[in-house]
């Protein structure tokens, strides 16, 4: 007997709901890296913009699209937009902070580049859901109510 991955996704995420939300929070990461690096790579392949602001360009675009798919559809939080905008950023710039600290710090002692893809591709994103599923994505509560 086989389980049909689609059932095996309904049974986890009735068991933990939080796990949809995880992985549309790195759907939306993954398409947000391929639209940075496409823009960046357009602006300055093709457009002759500088890499430093091609490349701002598209890590701009790239977390707008990230908070936008986030906010409207992932976690469906319409509520308090500016709130959770700047908590959103400050979350997002903690982490490439974090992120540039630890790659500052421990360099020497291990292969930067496969640090920086488990620091790009597994801590920092999920140090990064668990505070805006906690805190940028968590419910207000109506004083009056």
């Amino acid at each position: 007997m086989t389980l049909n991955p689609f059932k095996l996704y309904k049974i986890i995420c009735g068991r933990f709901p939080w796990f949809h939300n995880l992985v549309l929070y790195a759907v939306f990461g993954l398409l947000a890296a391929v639209l940075d690096y496409s823009i960046f790579f357009v602006l300055s392949r093709f457009i002759g913009i500088c890499p430093e602001i091609a490349s701002l360009a598209g890590n701009i675009c790239g977390f707008f699209f990230t908070f936008s798919g986030n906010t409207f559809y992932n976690f469906k939080k319409s509520s308090h937009l500016l709130f959770r905008f700047v908590s959103y950023l400050c979350i997002a710039a903690g982490g490439m902070t974090l992120s540039t600290l630890l790659i500052h710090h421990i360099k020497d002692l291990v292969n930067v580049y496969l640090l920086k893809a488990v620091l790009v591709l597994f801590v920092i994103p999920v140090i990064q859901f668990i505070l805006n599923k906690t805190i940028t994505y968590r419910d207000f509560h109506d004083p009056e109510n």
